[in-house]
């Protein structure tokens, strides 16, 4: 049976730690964590079923077949890279000379910047602009190719795609774990300050599916769930967001998970587009290459 391909965004940390022996020396190169890029070469092997390297010291070294496969990674990316430039040489003339996208704060920071900004580079577009904004009556469509917010539908005069439904999940410092009564039949947070974007009302929704008092606990309303997010890692109090933000703070142990329940937002993210706009290439192409991204980071 054939083997899925998701493993390709996985591809550079491999390049990269088998170029220089060293998962600390990629991190650097790459600007990722350590632990970020020794998990991408964890899942890689266990995609492709190659044991890749074997630890020598403190470094790493391929393994034969490890070897192979890298020779066989620089082949196809080398001949990648080509095809891309030859294919922007051949419609240089056609290219976009400028590209605007808004995106949510948070959404933005954990990850979706990278991918707008990988789609305009392998495009040749000169100016990318990213902006930001929550909701669709934030973005300023006199000057926005498209967006991603988070709201909910209908949106007049715009064309729309779901991109993500959202789960809801309790994140803190490990610091604040001792703290969390969760030996008890009736659980609390023990005065833990709750962070929220809203009036509280998706945190009671929480409390009710898990079973857990929020008497004694302070409340702190931030603007941002980036700010909420921040506040979290930083030991301030315990913030209910979508993992898909958080998923690198988790990876690294800055931030747990300390229950397992979860519930739907009242939100989730879309991709929105001027209806007028809807069939232009470049903007089908960024839409379809955001979905690709979103599918990759789930797999």
């Amino acid at each position: 049976m054939a083997r899925s391909l998701s493993f390709l965004h996985y591809l550079p940390a491999f390049r990269a730690v088998a170029r220089l022996n060293s998962i600390r020396g990629a991190a650097e190169e790459l600007n990722l964590s350590p632990s970020a890029v020794s998990l991408q070469i964890k899942k890689l092997g266990e995609a492709t079923g190659i044991e890749l390297f074997d630890k020598v010291g403190r470094g790493l070294v391929l393994t034969q077949a490890g070897a192979d496969f890298a020779e066989a990674v620089a082949l196809s990316l080398g001949q990648i890279e080509t095809a891309m430039r030859r294919a922007g040489n051949l419609d240089a003339s056609a290219r976009p000379a400028a590209l605007s996208v808004s995106l949510p704060t948070a959404l933005g920071v954990a990850w979706l910047s990278s991918a707008v900004v990988e789609f305009a580079e392998s495009r040749n577009i000169p100016n990318l602009t990213i902006a930001e904004a929550v909701t669709a009556a934030d973005v300023d469509w006199d000057v926005v190719d498209l967006a991603i917010v988070y709201d909910n539908p209908p949106f007049p005069g715009l064309s729309w795609r779901l991109l993500s439904e959202v789960r809801l999940r309790t994140v803190c410092a490990p610091i604040l774990f001792p703290r969390l009564d969760l030996q008890h039949r009736d659980r609390k947070l023990n005065g833990i300050t709750l962070l929220h974007e809203d009036e509280g009302e998706e945190w009671a929704k929480w409390a009710v599916a898990a079973r857990v008092s929020l008497q004694g606990s302070g409340k702190v309303r931030v603007s941002t769930v980036a700010q909420a997010i921040a506040s979290a890692v930083q030991g301030r109090g315990i913030a209910l967001v979508s993992d898909v933000l958080t998923r690198n703070y988790l990876a690294e142990g800055r931030l747990i998970q300390p229950f397992l329940t979860s519930i739907n937002a009242a939100r989730a993210y879309y991709i929105l587009c001027d209806t007028d706009r809807a069939e232009e290439p470049l903007v089908q192409n960024l839409i379809e290459r955001i979905l690709d991204y979103v599918r990759l980071a789930r797999s």
